[in-house]
């Protein structure tokens, strides 16, 4: 189903799948869907008519990262098996990280304004920056480790929103489905089709817990 690519670095080898084309054609036909569906999606929540102009600069935030992110997804998993696919597959992971921080931001203060939610946004655009700088730089590198601390920040920021009585149902399910993304994506490579399907959902859930929140 998919053989592995060797990348020699100056402190260890990293190893990336290299998939088939019929797994990469779904997941970018996939993607694809996930590109339109959350434009739209992004686009009915504009216009759920919130009144707040914080909550517009947030979606505004989300509709660019996202449409941008997904977009250039979709250029990645076309050119996964070339040369080009590193260089664009840094720049992916980067606005991925971007995107995740700009989902957060209607909680943080986009539906109302409160202390903790000021100190959610603090950190996760801390964790964001530094999470674009360690992809530019490391690539795959020590990545459990990140990982492992990207986990804790956004643990704390969602524990931070919750204290501002801000939560749906919808997002605990969004979260579950970004971590079956994530797992499907590194343990389990034959299933990128069903990751990059999570991450689809997870994006469409997210926005329909804000649509389901501010009503």
């Amino acid at each position: 189903e998919f053989r592995r690519v060797l990348f020699r670095s100056s402190e260890r080898s990293i190893y990336l799948p290299k998939y088939t084309n019929k797994n990469l054609i779904a997941s970018s036909i996939i993607t694809g869907i996930a590109l339109l569906g959350s434009v739209f999606l992004t686009i009915i929540t504009l216009l759920a008519g919130h009144p707040k102009t914080a909550f517009i600069v947030a979606l505004s935030l989300i509709l660019g990262t996202v449409s941008l992110y997904l977009l250039l997804k979709i250029i990645t998993l076309a050119l996964y098996n070339t040369k080009a696919h590193r260089p664009l597959d840094t720049i992916t992971r980067s606005l991925g990280a971007l995107t995740l921080m700009t989902l957060l931001y209607p909680l943080c203060f986009g539906v109302k304004f409160f202390a903790a939610g000021w100190v959610a946004f603090g950190l996760v655009t801390a964790w964001a920056v530094l999470t674009l700088i360690y992809e530019c730089v490391f690539y795959l590198k020590y990545w459990q480790w990140v990982y492992a601390v990207s986990l804790v920040v956004w643990l704390v920021c969602l524990i931070l929103i919750v204290t501002g009585q801000i939560f749906e149902p919808l997002f605990i399910i969004a979260i579950i489905l970004g971590i079956l993304s994530y797992w499907w994506n590194k343990a389990q490579p034959k299933l990128l089709w069903l990751s990059c399907l999570a991450e689809t959902l997870l994006i469409w859930t997210w926005l329909l817990g804000l649509i389901q929140l501010i009503r």
